[in-house]
């Protein structure tokens, strides 16, 4: 046996026990050598093709015949390699190496063995996600560049080229994926671009898509998925009928959605995705990864249409693999969002069903624990009840606990304490929501949705707290949101009808008519937008209403009642809406000269702010007796004042000394007795 032979001999001895024995050497003229070694291993290659393990005798015949022809090492790692393609039989790919380290051991400038070799390693590291393989792999590679090549106009130099150079760029991928660095994907695309110099294929350009796609990934640039979308239109317009290269497009279309919530790039991803199960109807992760682009634009712009496409193909995509926990996180998820959208119960217990099962069948999946605090949320937003903010909070701190670098998984944490804190109206659990959803904006930088979540969530906490500061924080979040995604705000109202909210609060603090102005400005666009958005009358009422305080002029309160009429046609039933509409009627009779006039204007105000009081509202009482003082009738003004009281629905001491509304009723005697008495009882109260 030949000393080149013996470390493969022991491994082949290892490995396949049942094929291989040595064989003695053949006594054969020096001239006769070479052909037979050669027929041997063409014999060889044929029999291992067919998965013919009597091909290793045959080996080792023809390398015992002739030991130093390096081309013959060659060609048997080939066959091994090829050999190892099929599942289960990656132990040949170490005997591939083996082969082709001889090989190279006797021609180091043998280029197409450094290659063969660098492939070898490349399918070993991803076969056992070892590091070392790839780094050995890029050795290779790394040789074959430098060693002497064919005259440089040669075709074949060209391809090989473009092969060491392709490798390279996959090896390097490899390491960046475990590595999560940026700087080993940009080397990655360097040999990428550099094989696209020597050759051109629909395989090359998909991953060359796939690696700007990657670092698109890492670094939040919607420009390097354009450029990954470039690179991958042009696979398959090259070919066709290329799956791999329609998945990748529908994956860089589903990404630059998320980053960039423009919804024409759901339509183009919907595209791609299905161009692609029409080639591969039976690949399950295809139809989950559609369902996802789908479920994502659905559950942002509250679409009915999307969620249930979503839930389809999520339904096809665990028919076809019930193992694929991605297809069923997305139908639970849609489910849950669908259930909420349409006020479906039925939904969302189908939802709750699902994912309890599938929890408890592979509880070491993250993201089913993501969906089921999902699902819980949808329950705690459908009931109003913080119990199912509660056990949604524990499903997702299981999901956290197996993964904490998922960014999904804080952004869904901080958007469940914010449901909490707007359900509890709780300023620390407000405040932890803010925390949460930074943990996650550090994960996934300039992530619109998130951005927009944690605005709100400022906003919230600053008309919970009054705090100017938390409002300039949100303000200032929602400035960067509008200036750099204004392409999305077409298909994003909410986005304009938030800033809006937060210029209306800003108004508040500031007193300046500048702000309400602007607010009013981006309440118009909405409404022109979208006619039927929600409390979007309402608003524009408000802020109408703010402009007449300012101004005094009957003018703005004409144009706030008129968005009150319009808002109270969406919502007859709305307390607050009847006690604003109320108090505005009373400004206007305030500033009404034509007695006439103002007492029909009275009785308006007094109609809209007893319906108020009758659907629960208790502030209106105190508004009430302000009208009543308004219109001389100060005993009925008293009764609301007590009905006030006894309700807590009083304004502060100073607030009730101070109103311009109460003059005529604070004259009385009965008031000044209960006022004494309200001061004694809080004072006291202190006391103790």
């Amino acid at each position: 046996m030949t000393a080149y032979f013996r470390p493969i001999a022991r491994l082949l001895l290892r490995y396949f026990p049942q094929g291989y024995a040595e064989t003695a050497e053949e006594a054969v003229a020096e001239e006769n050598r070479k052909p037979l070694a050669l027929k041997h291993l063409s014999n060889g290659e044929k029999l291992l093709l067919q998965g013919n393990l009597e091909a290793l005798s045959l080996f080792e015949k023809a390398v015992k015949l002739d030991p130093e022809n390096p081309l013959l090492w060659h060609r048997q790692g080939l066959a091994f390699l090829e050999y190892a393609s099929e599942e289960g039989r990656e132990k040949a790919l170490h005997i591939a190496v083996k082969y082709f380290k001889t090989a190279l051991q006797l021609d180091p400038t043998l280029v197409a063995a450094s290659l063969a070799c660098s492939d070898a390693l490349l399918s070993l590291g991803q076969l056992q996600d070892e590091l070392p393989y790839f780094l050995e792999a890029r050795d290779y590679c790394q040789k074959a560049l430098n060693m002497p090549t064919p005259a440089q106009d040669s075709t074949s130099s060209f391809e090989d080229l473009g092969e060491i150079y392709w490798n390279l760029g996959l090896i390097q991928l490899e390491i960046a994926r475990l590595s999560e660095e940026a700087h080993d994907v940009s080397l990655a695309i360097a040999s990428l671009e550099k094989a696209r110099e020597y050759r051109l294929s629909a395989e090359l350009l998909n991953d060359c898509g796939k690696a700007y796609l990657e670092m698109g990934l890492l670094v939040n640039d919607a420009r390097l998925y354009l450029r990954a979308i470039e690179c991958v239109e042009r696979a398959v317009e090259l070919q066709p009928s290329y799956c791999d290269g329609w998945t990748t497009l529908g994956e860089c279309y589903s990404q630059l959605y998320l980053l960039s919530m423009d919804e024409r790039h759901v339509e183009k991803g919907s595209r791609a995705f299905e161009k692609a199960v029409r080639l591969s109807p039976r690949e399950s992760l295809l139809w989950s990864s559609w369902g996802q682009l789908l479920g994502e634009s659905g559950r942002l712009c509250r679409d009915e249409k999307s969620l249930r496409m979503s839930i389809e193909k999520s339904v096809r995509a665990v028919v076809l693999d019930p193992k694929n926990s991605s297809g069923m996180v997305q139908w639970v998820e849609s489910l849950s969002s669908l259930g909420l959208l349409t006020s479906r119960l039925d939904l969302l217990l189908e939802a709750e069903n699902k994912i309890v099962s599938a929890a408890e069948s592979s509880p070491d999946v993250p993201d089913l624990w993501l969906a089921y605090g999902t699902c819980l949320m949808s329950f705690g937003l459908y009931y109003e009840d913080g119990n199912y903010y509660e056990m949604a909070l524990e499903k997702l701190q299981v999901g956290l606990s197996m993964d904490r670098t998922s960014a999904e998984h804080w952004h869904t944490f901080g958007l469940i304490h914010f449901h909490y804190a707007k359900y509890a109206q709780n300023a620390t659990l407000a405040e932890r929501s803010i925390r949460f959803l930074s943990r996650a904006l550090d994960l996934k930088r300039s992530c619109p949705a998130l951005l927009f979540d944690l605005a709100s969530v400022h906003l919230f906490k600053s008309s919970l707290t009054s705090d100017l500061s938390e409002l300039e924080k949100a303000l200032a979040i929602l400035e960067k949101l509008l200036q750099d995604y204004r392409e999305s705000l077409f298909y994003h109202p909410e986005w304009l009808f938030e800033y809006a909210q937060a210029l209306l609060w800003l108004g508040d603090f500031s007193h300046e008519e500048t702000h309400y102005f602007k607010a009013v400005e981006l309440f118009s666009h909405v409404l022109l937008l979208h006619p039927e958005y929600p409390k979007i009358h309402n608003r524009l009422a408000i802020c109408y209403l703010e402009l007449g305080h300012l101004h005094g002029e009957e003018e703005f309160y004409k144009k706030a009642l008129h968005f009150f009429r319009l808002a109270s046609r969406g919502d007859e039933e709305d307390d607050q809406l009847s006690l604003d509409w109320g108090i505005c009627l009373t400004y206007l009779a305030e500033e009404t000269l034509d007695r006439k006039a103002a007492e029909q204007l009275y009785w308006s105000a007094e109609q809209k702010m007893q319906k108020a009081g009758r659907l629960g509202n208790m502030h209106a009482f105190y508004h009430l007796a302000c009208l009543y003082s308004l219109m001389g009738r100060t005993q009925e003004a008293m009764g609301w004042i007590h009905k006030a009281f006894s309700a807590r629905a009083l304004p502060t001491l100073d607030e009730i000394a101070e109103d311009d509304w109460l003059y005529n009723v604070r004259q009385t005697p009965e008031f000044i007795q209960f006022f004494s008495d309200l001061e004694a009882k809080l004072h006291q109260g202190r006391e103790q």
